[in-house]
């Protein structure tokens, strides 16, 4: 998902629970947007470059299909231990139990998770429609990626995509 997504609907939620507390509302905007921090700490990791000007170009191009003579390189996923829901949120759910002044940073992150996964079950139907092998080449043998487009969902293989 991306930032401005995040940061909208962190806003718009914030204000929603808490119209009449702005530091609440923006504690759920900041931890709803500010867990995307171990993207740029990850790409600066494997790269080296800790420009945050050459993260987002990054982030504009990584999951673009390459073009010949693009040569580029692709690091992978980048995501953190913080990006799996199973591990982050239950610890602060329970925390959040014993104190509730961190209940607007528990909303923010359980909604910036269900925003990260709530595509779960496209992605799940177009690998089950396809048989689990490239729509172009028909292979099961190689990494399959899916591509969204207007015409439809289709997975394909990082021979055939040019990743």
């Amino acid at each position: 998902m991306r930032f401005r997504t995040h940061a909208i609907t962190s806003a718009l939620i914030g204000i929603a629970f808490y119209p009449r507390s702005p530091l609440r509302a923006a504690a759920v905007l900041l931890s709803g947007t500010l867990i995307d921090v171990d993207h740029y700490v990850l790409y600066a990791f494997r790269t080296g470059d800790w420009s945050v000007t050459g993260a987002l170009a990054y982030d504009r191009y990584r999951h673009r299909i390459r073009i010949v003579g693009d040569t580029r390189p692709r690091y992978g996923p980048l995501r953190s231990w913080l990006h799996n829901p199973l591990l982050l949120l239950p610890p602060l759910w329970d925390v959040t139990a014993r104190h509730p002044s961190l209940r607007p940073v528990m909303i923010g992150m359980t909604l910036h998770m269900l925003l990260d996964y709530i595509w779960w079950p496209r992605y799940t139907l177009a690998f089950w429609r396809a048989g689990s092998r490239c729509e172009c080449c028909g292979r099961s043998d190689r990494r399959l990626t899916l591509h969204r487009s207007r015409h439809g969902d289709s997975v394909r293989c990082v021979e055939c995509t040019g990743l």
